[in-house]
């Protein structure tokens, strides 16, 4: 017992230690989900699996140089635009007549002024602390993108191996859990990409038709936010709606937080059924418990991940109740209805009749 309780121990640390290595295994693992059927495509038209893998990633590699040529320099001039203008932004929201309702009841203002010189102090740091965390994200990425590339060449012949390692009756039935899990968590994955770009694309051409300066960063934080499942999305609303407010003035701002609650109708009542169709369906309660715990442990990364993670768990779950449940009904000991039977032996439809005894 105190050798289990040791070995727990050492598990768990080694775990938590480790637990940077293992987000990057996470992250490689849904994005390899989210791209597999497009190689399952490429396979079933005949192309060997290696030939299928790379040229699925050589399009989404020409799209990102293509989006970097295209986007990334107008995106780094309005994000410094958007900084450099932030102060003036925030006096403009300061001196609006709801903000000032709300700062004389909340103390808003002080609050986010505190946030703000409290963030900036600690944002100051050194050019050693930011090549530092340039080359981190570089090897991050490095190493995500290398392991999706082997998630997907080698994690069927991986998943075979694992199998010898369980009785052969019972093989079967994790093919089938891990095929549900991967239609679950793939589509959820994919179906969240999709959903959130289309939001994304959404917001960013309304405020360019609106004349709002910054729309192409703006855009971008309704992509990542929208990432975020339950809350993302209102969050970038609220980002985004400020901003065309303060940038562009009241009809802007208003047009904008219409445009953005007729897209929430629109991707509520279309879009998430017909993508999330055959994915994650999980109590609204869960989700929330999932995504702060997710948050606690991992930050942004953790609320990301947390919702796929629980959804593979859900699905081993589900198997496993109805696994027990099909051994209640009828084993030992179990409630068998019968039916009533009256005093003079003859069934009844009125009477109550005891359960059996157990056996």
């Amino acid at each position: 017992m105190g050798l289990n309780a040791l070995l727990l121990v050492v598990v768990v640390l080694v775990l938590h230690d480790s637990r940077t290595v293992i987000s990057w295994m996470l992250v490689a693992l849904l994005l390899a989900l989210a791209i597999h059927p497009a190689v399952r495509w490429l396979t079933r038209k005949g192309l060997r699996r290696g030939l299928a893998v790379l040229a699925v990633f050589l399009v989404l590699g020409g799209l990102v140089a293509l989006l970097v040529a295209s986007f990334v320099p107008m995106l780094v001039e309005q994000g410094k635009a958007l900084v450099n203008a932030a102060p003036d932004l925030l006096e403009r929201i300061e001196e609006s007549r709801a903000m000032k309702w709300a700062d004389k009841r909340f103390d808003v203002m002080d609050r986010i002024q505190t946030e703000l010189r409290e963030n900036a102090a600690q944002a100051a740091a050194p050019a050693l602390s930011v090549a530092t965390g340039a080359a981190r994200g570089l090897a991050a990425t490095v190493t995500i993108v290398a392991l999706t590339v082997f998630f997907l060449l080698f994690g069927e012949e991986v998943f075979r191996k694992a199998l010898e390692w369980v009785r052969p009756e019972e093989r079967e039935r994790y093919v089938h859990l891990a095929v549900q899990m991967h239609r679950s968590v793939g589509g959820y994955v994919a179906g969240s990409f999709l959903v959130a770009t289309v939001g994304g694309v959404v917001t960013a051409v309304t405020l360019l038709v609106l004349g709002v300066p910054y729309f192409l960063p703006l855009g971008l934080v309704m992509v990542v936010l929208g990432l975020i499942p339950f809350i993302g999305s209102a969050l970038g609303a609220v980002v985004v709606v400020g901003t065309a407010f303060a940038s562009s003035g009241v009809k802007a701002g208003v047009i904008t937080a219409v445009v953005y609650l007729v897209y929430q109708q629109v991707e509520n009542e279309l879009l998430q059924p017909l993508i999330q169709r055959r994915t994650l369906k999980m109590n609204p309660l869960i989700i929330t418990m999932v995504m702060l715990l997710g948050t606690s442990l991992a930050g942004v990364l953790g609320a990301l991940l947390a919702l796929p993670v629980a959804g593979a768990l859900q699905v081993f779950l589900q198997d496993a109740l109805a696994r027990r449940q099909s051994r209640w009904i009828g084993g030992p000991g179990s409630f068998v209805p019968q039916p009533p039977v009256a005093t003079d032996g003859r069934e009844s439809q009125g009477a109550v009749s005891e359960p059996p005894a157990p056996h």
